[in-house]
């Protein structure tokens, strides 16, 4: 049975995830451990299937208006009992983890900053509309998707080695498809001010 669950700001019952403007002008969500405890999201890590939490993001401010997302999928390997996971960025960087259990899992889920945007300049005051979902996903469709990616990556970069800007559009165009074709088991939104990472 398919669940729609929506947080909205300090009425929701999770607290709200951390928006920052990083040094570099990207901007990063950092979201709450508390998400990893409720129970419909525990019963679907620990099924051993990949579960895919896509996060899209609308930041506006003086400085204009800016679309991202990023994408993480989880995977628990039964046998190891470790946790699998992939972070797929909007600039089209891939990063893969391994945790040793839930604590590590939801360590690195509530303090690391994922950026949602590339690097761009933002006003003074940006606020910023994040939505959360989570997907059920098959073995040949992250299969599929393993082989969408690999194509995409393997593709002629820029000279400098980074993706050039129709690559990191086609990225996050995929990304946020695939959180509007398919029906979410749990959907969450919140509006946050993001704040600035301290110079260093």
């Amino acid at each position: 049975m398919l669940l729609a669950l929506l947080a909205f700001g300090a009425g929701g019952s999770v607290p709200r995830p951390k928006a920052t403007v990083a040094r570099n002008g990207a901007l990063t969500v950092t979201l709450p451990a508390a998400l990893l405890q409720s129970r419909e999201i525990r019963q679907q890590l620990t099924s051993g299937l990949t579960t895919v939490f896509v996060l899209t993001v609308t930041a506006s401010g003086d400085g204009g208006t800016a679309k991202g997302g990023a994408r993480i999928d989880v995977r628990l390997d039964l046998w190891e009992e470790k946790y699998l996971v992939t972070v797929l960025e909007p600039t089209g960087q891939e990063r893969k983890l391994t945790f040793a259990g839930e604590a590590a899992l939801a360590k690195w889920w509530s303090e690391t900053p994922v950026p949602v945007t590339a690097p761009r300049k933002y006003g003074q005051t940006v606020d910023v509309e994040v939505k959360l979902k989570m997907l059920p996903f098959s073995s040949q469709e992250q299969s599929d998707t393993q082989r969408w990616l690999s194509r995409t990556l393997s593709r002629g970069r820029a000279p400098s080695g980074e993706f050039t800007p129709a690559q990191s559009a086609e990225i996050l165009r995929i990304i946020v498809e695939t959180s509007v074709r398919r029906r979410p088991l749990l959907e969450y939104h919140w509006s946050v001010r993001a704040i600035r990472e301290a110079a260093r």
